[in-house]
């Protein structure tokens, strides 16, 4: 019982320290510094090129962990009466 907390505790830290680190450790791009195309108003091409080539680690760990979110919900939805 005492492995389970201290190994949950330190996941937990391990995910608020990768959580911290992406959230302060990013330059944020302001809309005036994103790619602009004057025919395309939305500037989906941009963002996708920006998402794609610049911030493609960001996006992967994000990918990530709402895969492993929704693993969980699944396993939590489940409930333990159908084992």
């Amino acid at each position: 019982m005492r492995i389970n907390r201290l190994t949950a505790l330190l996941v937990s830290l391990l995910f608020v320290a990768v959580i911290v680190t992406g959230v302060f450790g990013t330059s944020w791009n302001t809309v005036s510094e994103l790619p602009e195309n004057p025919a395309d108003p939305s500037n989906i091409e941009g963002i996708g090129m920006l998402i794609f080539t610049q911030y493609v680690v960001p996006f992967e760990v994000l990918s990530i962990v709402l895969l492993a979110s929704l693993i969980g919900a699944i396993y939590m939805a489940k409930g333990e009466g159908n084992r």
